[in-house]
């Protein structure tokens, strides 16, 4: 089923909860809320819908613009939601898009230290500027 429409919070909050609504129209679901720019939400339908393919695409988004949060969401119970080196390379995009917190938190996650110190340096420098 296509879903046209965004559900609002009310058929929301059916579709994740309830047991009876088959996986194809909550993947159809997410893939819409994927559409319209919410990838947060997109990865709640793609979770309950067990539907690795966009929970897949979620992560080369996270990993893309350096979103440690959607990078975890979307790689929660995935075998390997633990790899250092996935979450190094997230970290240093995440570094290179000046995401300090994002980088900070990727950096922990890898238990990369060096990396980790180097993020904290680059936001210390930031928050210690003047206001412009």
């Amino acid at each position: 089923m296509k879903r046209k429409f965004l559900p609002n919070s009310f058929e929301k909050r059916k579709l994740l909860f309830d047991k009876k609504i088959p996986g194809e129209e909550l993947t159809a679901t997410g893939e819409l809320f994927l559409e319209k720019g919410r990838p947060y939400e997109a990865a709640e339908f793609f979770r309950k819908a067990s539907f690795r393919e966009g929970l897949d695409r979620l992560r080369a988004l996270a990993a893309e613009e350096g979103d440690s949060c959607l990078f975890e969401l979307a790689r929660k119970g995935a075998p390997d939601r633990d790899d250092p080196a996935a979450w190094k390379a997230l970290g240093r995009r995440a570094l290179e898009l000046k995401k300090f917190s994002h980088a900070i938190r990727a950096f922990r996650k890898a238990g990369e230290e060096d990396l980790l110190r180097e993020a904290e340096e680059a936001m210390k420098e930031v928050l210690s500027r003047e206001p412009a």
